[in-house]
């Protein structure tokens, strides 16, 4: 994001600290948001992958 921000050209993204930025919005959310969303979402997308797996095993 950081590049991104460079590259625009926009001298107003340039001037904006970005892991400042990206740390400040982290912090906004509780500590077991991230954690625990994340994992939860890489336990569905895994267990929704094996399931599609097995159907079209079973076809």
């Amino acid at each position: 994001m950081t590049a991104a921000f460079a590259r625009s050209g926009d001298a107003e993204l340039q001037r904006i600290d970005v892991r400042s930025m990206l740390r400040a919005a982290e912090d906004g959310f509780p500590d077991w948001v991230m954690p625990g969303l994340q994992n939860l979402r890489h336990v569905i997308v895994f267990a929704g992958s094996i399931a599609v797996l097995a159907l079209l095993a079973a076809r």
